[in-house]
């Protein structure tokens, strides 16, 4: 009877049968109702398909691609300094998000400095709570869980700084504050000491202009929430006061991989590399949505596509405000392709923030049903839309994405990643990019810069010049070059 059901619900007939789950339960449906040998020769005809598929060849092109960068350092030949204890600057999400981390995953004491007492109380129980949660599952002991609770401390001051290797600072997105954190850092803590900053916008250069040790200064942005999303990047500056050491940035990689990160070395510049990417994606959603596309069809779209979220649904997780804090920072150093809909400051005026808000695109709280995301329609009323919709979901999809690729395709030849390996990497663990697609870059080698030049041209002339297509995938078009 319930095999039955799983087939009724994945509408099991043998020539529809094409995906992984549905795969397994013809395999389990015909060893149940016909025989186990019968069930093991359809696993096996199964298994020689699907390992032969081309989103089986991408998900092995990533796990090649993760093991070799196991194997690297920050800076080839440069061996990191051992990192015996972390002090984290801030209790907020990511301060105690960061602090979990080091002392679960790197089994490294770490050392909370907030402004108040609350935030340290925060911060240690961001820990406990999720730590709570494996004892309640069986995966850990009690004893297990005091343990590693009692490698986090917390503090107003500096007290239990003087011997720190490495401070992660996960303050608000101010310079003049963080400038600030810096000096008082270095007042507080030895000479060798590693200033990293959790800036997603900041350029590292101007965090570093006041310090008396530049070289020690670095970029290390975590992605929230820091426990589940696995990519950081590692952000060395190279700026009119100094640069970021190479020690600095091997001691970094390795502290981040302890962390259980997969870190990826980028360029200093504005948005660096996965919220550069990320912006035209996002933006073009919120066009579409100023358009009259409804906004669950839209998420729906990108979802289908392969992405674990929608954009609307991601800027409500993030926070619009974050989102509204990015832009400018991006369009003053990138150009108006980055410009953000202005009609979206009315989302600010009216206090939708998201989820933190528990008001955004979509009903939370009370209003929301358990079991079903709901759009709140009183936005549509906010932003003077009708949602009809005209484009069907692929699209919608190509839309938003070939933004995306063009905006990777810059980011390689910019230099902004080392290469394309870390570019499809970045996206992946950074944004959730379909891993059986590969990553942006070997997306892009699959249609062909051809295909999507011409596709970009037509939309640049039909919609306006933030489609244009940038000169390395026009060069590729006119070379016929791939990345890999």
């Amino acid at each position: 009877m319930f095999i039955s059901k799983l087939q009724n619900l994945f509408c099991l007939k043998r020539k529809e049968i094409t995906k992984p789950p549905v795969k397994i339960i013809d395999c389990v449906k015909t060893g149940v109702e016909e025989s186990p040998a019968k069930g093991y020769q359809i696993e096996a005809e199964h298994f020689a398909e699907l390992v032969m598929s081309p989103e089986s060849a991408q998900l092995r092109n990533l796990f090649f691609a993760t093991t070799e960068m196991k194997k690297e350092q920050g800076v080839a030949d440069v061996l990191p300094e051992k990192i015996s204890k972390v002090g984290i600057l801030g209790g907020g999400l990511m301060g105690g998000g960061i602090a979990f981390v080091t002392a679960t995953k790197a089994s490294i004491p770490v050392r909370i400095k907030d402004i108040s007492h609350e935030g340290i109380r925060h911060a240690l129980k961001y820990s406990f709570d999720l730590l709570n949660a494996k004892v309640k599952r069986r995966f850990i002991r009690k004893s297990e869980m005091q343990k590693q609770m009692s490698m986090i401390t917390g503090c107003v001051d500096y007290s239990g700084y003087k011997n720190v290797d490495i401070v992660v600072e996960a303050v608000f997105e101010n310079l003049e504050l963080k400038q600030n954190m810096v000096l008082e850092i270095e007042k507080n803590t030895k000479e060798s000491t590693i200033f990293a900053s959790n800036t997603s916008s900041l350029p590292i250069g101007n965090i570093a202009a006041k310090a008396a040790r530049p070289e020690n200064v670095i970029g290390l942005h975590y992605f929230s929430p820091v426990d589940k999303m696995p990519l950081v990047e590692i952000i060395p500056h190279d700026s009119a006061v100094g640069k970021t050491s190479d020690q600095t940035i091997s001691t970094t990689v390795a502290f981040a991989k302890k962390q259980g990160k997969t870190p990826i070395v980028v360029k200093d510049k504005a948005g660096f590399y996965v919220n550069r990417i990320l912006a035209p994606y996002m933006n073009e959603a919120a066009l579409l949505l100023l358009g009259g596309e409804p906004i669950d069809k839209v998420d729906n779209a990108l979802v289908n596509f392969g992405f674990p979220v929608g954009p609307m649904q991601l800027l409500d997780e993030v926070g619009i405000d974050v989102g509204a804090k990015i832009g400018p920072i991006l369009q003053a150093d990138l150009g108006e392709r980055f410009a953000a809909p202005s009609a979206f400051s009315k989302l600010l005026d009216d206090g939708r923030l998201g989820k933190k808000a528990n008001k955004g695109f979509y009903l939370y709280g009370k209003q929301a049903k358990k079991g079903k995301k709901q759009v709140d329609d009183s936005i549509y009323t906010l932003l003077n839309l009708k949602p009809l919709g005209s484009l069907s979901n692929d699209q919608i999809a190509k839309r938003c994405l070939y933004m995306m690729l063009n905006e990777a395709a810059r980011c390689v030849d910019e230099g902004i990643v080392r290469n394309a390996r870390d570019a499809d990497i970045g996206a992946i663990f950074g944004i959730g990019f379909p891993p059986f697609l590969g990553g942006p870059l070997r997306y892009i080698d699959k249609i062909g810069a051809q295909s999507i030049v011409a596709q970009l041209a037509q939309w640049s002339e039909q919609y306006g010049e933030r489609y244009t297509p940038c000169e390395a995938l026009v060069s590729m078009a006119e070379n016929g070059t791939k990345y890999y």
